[in-house]
This record gives structure tokens, C-alpha cells and sequence, in this order.
């Protein structure tokens, strides 16, 4: 006798009663059971209360039964969490087996679990039992294929595809057209999605948001763009809130603020219903083109706000530098998860306070929150402005060695960018050579690296080794070749690579690169020809240029050059300090102290103050700070004690020692400096 019986529900005696409601889990609305179990079944609110019925169904004999066995199977494949143990326990006792639907379920439920490879073997069973498949069956086997895929091969997925093909579910199924298309979009296999969506003979609103959610994770905006475009001059089909998700995606980069605000005005006078997800999308559209206040209206806005919600405006304010609104936002949500964290950590480290970024992250460990890899990356690019060796050592043996965070190329570049800074250059260089991967970053970060520490020949080694791979040098890298150049003070080898950047691979140099060759030039006493680069110079030569070329102007003692510099410097900052500096000990090297004693007075005039010199040390963990003369450190006075012991030492070392000390005083507050050198060297 067949259990589910159509028709109407039979009254009761007592008169005609509403049926009570179902729970989230019976999502059949088609389905009438008079049958008094089962319809007990179908409105089961709770595990505990679903066990006390498969007893009594087992007794009666039912429970044995395809029909009975299959509702209690979508209990437990249906229900938050699923029943997986229980469900293959039904499963097995299903007499004479399960069928294509039961099978279907159970896949279903391995795939709210989480187990897509047991998913996956189910319907390898529905092949051997040779069950007639059905599109739900096919697009759950989709599903456990991608979900199951070892490095995001499609070739399970490609067997049911062969399967779909040769069961003739090609043009009969918009459901499993719709699976197919989202398969290998996922795959990032964006030719054969497309190929797939032409050939479907009906399309929906699914169909076309899956494309279009396709080509805007795959950073195609373009494309997307196009793709939506076409939808809307197909007619027929309206976008709802899901497709202008992607839409509003594509739109944020593109860098098309106009378009944005259209689309936002269509959606704010009714055109569709505002999701939290397209609200969100909306206020990450509205960050990347620097929009807060936008943003902020539409985060305003919303009825209901989720985590991400919060988490992307405080991106937004962290991107802006408005730290003074994102930390107050970021401190008030009621739950954060690690991106949340991430955000913040990025935002401090990014407004230079690495200070704040460690004591973050810090916090963030000790609340248990595991860091993803954009905090790493966030938290090293901190150590490294500090010079936090320690952290950095631990972060890579804690997180990287132990396998809790994968090595990726960012992650990867963002430690050797902080063992560099750190002056830990053995340590960058062997994470270089044992990376897997490298992009052009991972090869710039190592030449900045032995740029840095004036290491010309490993430099132009690496570059070589560069040309030899497929990656082409970009700007960065000519920067850090020209920088080495300039340390060691090859002049032909820079004025060669230079012209290469421009010639052999069509960079444009910038005026960094052109303060490169006039610092080059000018340490090389070729002081006429670094200023003839700096006049003729397509651009501005800014502060780096004419710095770098009173800088050379001060180490030759070159006063006419200098003071044309120097004149070009304080019409771009009168308030810079070291321009004056620089002057006066040009002035006091060729004994001319009506000079200095006027940029003293011209100085004071401005109300330019010469801005302290300072350094920091990390001991146990915590960060010292001395500027110059500082005591106001509790233990100042063994410092200056032992600086003191030091310099005393130092005196009585050989004369080009003593020409050292003169040239670069200490500032200890014990000993008193003459007139002269105090003009010469703090004016």
C-alpha cells in the first residue's frame, strides 16, 4: 500500500484543524501523509523526538519501508546539524535498498557535513547499481566533485560531465546546466562555463548570475560587465539582489564611480530587494573609490548588519587612514572574526603605527582568534618598520613551520621583506631559494634586500639570474639596481641599466629612478652632470632629486650647485630641516660662518626646528625609544653612564677614530661641545 496519498488531509473529528506547521527541514510543500506515524514524521521538530518515532516505525515494521526510510533520512540530511551516523544506519537497513532519492539524500547530507569524498562515493554506488539518475542526483555529484578535488583539478567534475552528456541531461535540464556552468566557473575554466551557458536552450536568473559570479571572482570585470549587459538587453529576465552582487563587484574594479552610483541609486529607489550581502558589496564598492561617506550611508542604512557588514567599513575607514573612526566601529562589534581582526591589524600597519598593529595582533592571539594569512602579512609588514626580529622569527616557526599557515608567495615576500629590514639577510635569502614559487615581488624583494646593505655584486647576480626565468623585471626592480649602482658607485653599470629599463623593456622611469643616477653621479663627483639630469629631467625632480643632489653637493663641497639645490628644496618645503643642515655644514666646510649664522637666524625665523634623531630597541618583548639627549628613560642615567665609558674608550683609540668622532658627535649630555661644532653639526 503506497504511504503518501494525494489529496487533501482527512478532518478530524472534532472538525476541521490546520495541519501544524513544518519545520525547517521538510521543505517538500507538496507532499500529503495521512498515515498517523508518518505525518508525525513530517512535522518531527527534534532529534530526540525523530529517535522516539524511528522506534516506534521500527516496531511497526516501517521503518524498513523506501518511504518511511526516505523521510527519515531528509530529517537527518535536512536538519542543523546533520545526522550523518544516523542517516547511514537508515540507509543500510533499507529494504530491498535504496533507490536514486535516498542516495541522493544521503549525498546531500555528507555534503552539509562537510565530507564531500563520501558524498562522491555514493554516487559512484548509484553507477554501480546502475540507478537511474536524476538532475538532483547530478548536481549533488557536481558539487562533491569540486568540493572533493585535490588542487582544484576539475577531473572528477569532468566525468560527471561525461555522464551528463551521455545520459542526455544536456538540454533537458536547466538545473543541471546551471551546476555545470557554476563547476567550471569555480574552476576558474571560464571559456568552457560560457561555452556551456550558450549552448543551454532556457536560461534563467540563475544561469546568468552564475556566469556572472563566474567572471567578477576571476577579477574579469569586463567581461562580467558584458555578460550583464546582455541579460539586460535579452529582456524577459529581471536581476535580482543576488546577480547585482557580481554586477556591483565588476564595477569596483573597473574604477567606474559613476556606474557604481547608478546602480546604487537603482537599488536605493526599490529596483530590487537590499540584501545584507548586496549592501555589503555595495559599502567594499564605495571603499575602493575612497567614497567613506557613501559607504558609511549604506552601512547606515541596513536593518540588519552580519559581521561582514562591520568588518568591511572598518576596511573601508582602514584604506581611507581614518583610524580615529574605524578602531571605535572595530571595538563595538559584537562579534569579530579573523578577517575582522586582519582589517584592523592592516589598517594600523598601513598608517605606519606598528606599535598598535603588534599590540593587536597580540590581543587577537590571546583571545584564541587563528590569524589568516593576510594578518601574517599585515603584522611582518609591522615588524619590519620596528625592526621586530623576534616576533618575526616566532611567527615563521610558530604559524609556517608547524603548517597552521600555508607559505604562500605574499606571505612568503612579507617575511623576506621583514628578515631584510631586520638586517637577518641569511635568513631572506634562504626562504628566497627555498619559496616554490616567485613572482616578480619575491625577486624585487630580494634585490631591495642586498640593495639595502649595500651588497652591489649579489644584486646584479640576482638580476641576472631574473632575465634568466620568465618573470620581466618591472620598475621596482630597476629601482633596486640602480639604488645598488649607487651605493657601490658603478656609474657605468647604472647608466647601462638605465637605459635598458627604458630601451629593452619600455618602463618609463620615474623620478626615483632619476634620483638614483644623480645620487650616483653626484657620490661619483660627477656634480655638473647629476645636475644637468636633474634640469633636464621630463618631470619634477621633487625632493629625492635635488636632496640627493645637495647631499653629493655637501660631500664634495660643491657651494654654487648646493645652493641651487638647496633654493629648489625650500620652494618645495620651507620647513624641512635637513635642507638647512645640509647647507650650513656646506657653508662651515669653506669657512663661511656669516653664512651659517644667518640659516640659524632664517631658521628660527620660520620656526623650523631641526628634528631629533631617533632609535629604538626591543628588549623582552618591549619596545625602548631615545631621541637625542633623551632621560626621560627610568634608566637614563646607567645609559648615558655606559655611552660615556664608551666614547671615553673611543678617545683613546687612533686618529681615524677621533676624525669619526668629529664628524659624527655624540650627543651625551656629560660632555660639552665647542661652539663651532655645535654650528657645524645641530644648527
Amino acid at each position: 500500500m503506497p504511504f503518501p496519498v494525494p489529496g487533501p488531509p482527512l478532518p478530524s473529528p472534532g472538525g476541521t484543524r490546520a495541519p501544524p506547521p513544518r519545520p525547517a527541514w521538510n521543505t517538500n510543500r507538496n507532499l500529503v501523509v495521512t498515515h498517523p506515524l508518518l505525518s508525525l514524521l513530517e512535522s518531527c521538530p527534534s532529534f530526540p523526538r525523530l529517535l522516539q518515532l524511528h522506534a516506534l516505525l521500527t516496531v511497526s515494521g516501517l521503518a524498513a519501508h523506501r518511504f518511511p526510510a526516505s523521510r527519515l533520512l531528509a530529517f537527518c540530511a535536512l536538519s542543523t546539524p546533520p545526522r550523518v551516523d544516523h542517516t547511514a544506519a537508515i540507509l543500510a537497513r533499507a529494504a530491498p535498498g535504496p533507490n536514486t532519492y535516498m542516495l541522493a539524500t544521503m549525498m546531500r547530507a555528507f555534503l552539509r557535513a562537510h565530507l564531500p569524498r563520501r558524498a562522491f562515493a555514493l554516487f559512484r554506488r548509484v553507477i554501480s547499481d546502475s540507478l537511474p539518475a536524476d538532475a538532483r542526483t547530478l548536481v549533488f555529484a557536481l558539487k562533491a566533485a569540486a568540493a572533493a578535488s585535490e588542487n582544484g583539478s576539475p577531473s572528477a567534475g569532468e566525468g560527471v560531465h561525461c555522464l551528463v552528456l551521455k545520459w542526455g541531461f544536456t538540454g533537458q535540464s536547466m538545473l543541471v546546466g546551471n551546476a555545470l556552468v557554476h563547476f567550471y566557473a569555480n574552476h576558474k575554466s571560464l571559456a568552457h562555463a560560457h561555452k556551456l551557458f550558450d549552448e543551454m536552450p532556457e536560461r534563467d536568473v540563475v544561469s546568468w548570475t552564475t556566469l556572472l559570479d563566474g567572471y567578477a571572482r576571476g577579477e574579469l570585470a569586463d567581461e562580467a560587465w558584458l555578460v550583464f549587459c546582455r541579460m539586460v538587453a535579452a529582456g524577459g529576465l529581471q536581476p535580482n539582489e543576488v546577480t547585482l552582487v557580481p554586477v556591483v563587484s565588476a564595477i569596483g574594479q573597473m574604477g567606474l564611480l559613476a556606474l557604481g552610483r547608478r546602480v546604487h541609486h537603482y537599488v536605493a529607489e526599490g529596483g530590487v530587494r537590499v540584501s545584507v550581502n548586496l549592501a555589503n558589496a555595495l559599502i567594499d564598492m564605495f571603499g575602493k573609490f575612497w567614497c567613506v561617506a557613501s559607504a558609511r550611508e549604506v552601512f547606515d542604512s541596513m536593518a540588519v548588519k552580519d559581521v561582514y557588514s562591520c568588518t568591511t567599513m572598518v576596511n573601508v575607514y582602514g584604506k581611507c587612514g581614518d583610524l580615529e573612526s574605524a578602531s571605535p566601529l572595530f571595538e563595538d562589534m559584537p562579534k569579530r572574526n579573523a578577517v575582522s581582526w586582519s582589517c584592523m591589524v592592516a589598517a594600523y600597519s598601513q598608517a605606519n603605527q606598528p606599535e598598535e598593529a603588534i599590540r593587536l595582533f597580540k590581543q587577537m592571539v590571546e583571545e584564541g582568534i587563528e590569524p589568516i594569512n593576510a594578518t601574517l602579512v599585515s603584522v611582518l609588514s609591522a615588524c619590519a618598520q620596528l625592526g621586530c626580529l623576534d616576533l618575526g622569527r616566532w611567527i615563521y616557526d610558530t604559524y609556517i613551520i608547524s603548517g597552521k599557515a600555508v607559505l604562500t608567495v605574499n606571505l612568503g615576500n612579507a617575511l623576506i621583506d621583514m628578515y631584510a629590514k631586520c638586517g637577518d639577510l641569511h635568513a631572506a635569502s634562504k626562504l628566497f631559494t627555498e619559496m616554490a614559487e616567485r613572482n616578480v615581488v619575491s625577486w624585487n624583494s630580494m634585490v631591495m634586500a642586498h640593495a639595502m646593505h649595500g651588497q652591489s655584486e649579489q644584486v646584479l647576480c640576482l638580476f641576472k639570474q631574473l632575465k634568466g626565468t620568465y618573470i620581466v623585471p618591472d620598475e621596482i626592480t630597476f629601482l633596486g639596481l640602480l639604488s645598488a649602482c649607487s651605493h657601490s658607485g658603478l656609474v657605468s653599470e647604472g647608466r647601462r641599466y638605465f637605459e635598458e629599463m627604458k630601451l629593452a623593456y619600455g618602463i618609463v622611469p620615474k623620478a626615483e629612478h632619476y634620483a638614483c643616477i644623480i645620487d650616483l653621479l653626484g657620490k661619483s663627483g660627477l656634480l655638473e652632470e647629476a645636475f644637468e639630469v636633474a634640469k633636464g629631467m621630463p618631470l619634477e625632480a621633487g625632493e629625492a632629486g635635488w636632496g640627493a643632489l645637495l647631499h653629493a653637493c655637501r660631500m664634495h663641497g660643491n657651494l654654487e650647485i648646493g645652493e641651487w639645490a638647496a633654493d629648489k628644496l625650500v620652494k618645495l618645503d620651507p620647513s624641512d630641516s635637513r635642507i638647512y643642515v645640509l647647507m650650513c655644514q656646506i657653508y662651515a666646510s669653506k669657512n663661511k660662518w656669516d653664512q651659517v649664522k644667518m640659516l640659524r637666524m632664517l631658521m628660527r625665523d620660520r620656526g623650523v626646528k631641526k628634528n631629533p634623531g631617533c632609535s629604538s630597541i626591543e628588549v623582552d618583548g618591549k619596545f625602548h625609544e631615545f631621541l637625542v639627549a633623551d632621560v626621560s628613560h627610568v634608566h637614563s642615567e646607567d645609559i648615558y653612564a655606559a655611552l660615556k665609558n664608551i666614547y671615553i674608550h673611543l678617545e683613546l683609540e687612533a686618529s681615524s677614530c677621533t676624525y669619526f668622532l668629529k664628524e659624527v658627535p655624540l650627543y651625551i649630555p656629560f660632555i660639552s661641545w665647542s661652539e663651532n661644532e655645535m654650528n657645524f653639526c645641530c644648527p
